[in-house]
């Protein structure tokens, strides 16, 4: 992948999650290495685990997803 597309694609993943209401105000960290994507950073809520990677593969069903989200411990408490 070209560096101008591979910029352009984070853009667009990173604008996807953004524009999610359940991903939007999440700390969530995209690293884009060629066709796969890993997702780093803590959550408010186990959803937005699920839904931050299915938002992903909306964008670009061709790359590979992988999640390392966790749900931030102040959730945990809660429960």
């Amino acid at each position: 992948m070209r560096m101008c597309q591979h910029t352009l694609l984070h853009r667009l993943i990173v604008r996807a999650l953004k524009r999610n209401p359940l991903t939007a105000r999440q700390s969530i960290y995209v690293i884009l290495h060629g066709y796969d994507v890993l997702l780093r950073g803590t959550v408010t809520h186990p959803d937005a685990i699920p839904e931050a990677v299915a938002t992903v593969e909306s964008v670009a069903p061709f790359l590979n997803v992988y999640s390392r989200l966790r749900v931030s411990r102040a959730h945990e408490a809660l429960i």
